[in-house]
């Protein structure tokens, strides 16, 4: 029972520091849009665009 209660524990602990880190790296690049898909995403160019904007 004890072995629950810790990795209980455990992953609500890594779950508010998850929270906390993404908070925090929102206010590091608060203009970050984020991941847009097709754009610059694949490195080679096989995505089918050309320019990203």
């Amino acid at each position: 029972m004890m072995g629950y209660l810790i990795s209980l524990l455990g992953l609500t602990a890594l779950c508010a520091f998850w929270v906390v880190f993404q908070l925090w790296l929102k206010k590091q690049e608060p203009n970050h849009a984020g991941f847009k898909a097709g754009c610059g995403a694949c490195k080679s160019g096989s995505c089918g665009t050309d320019s990203c904007s």
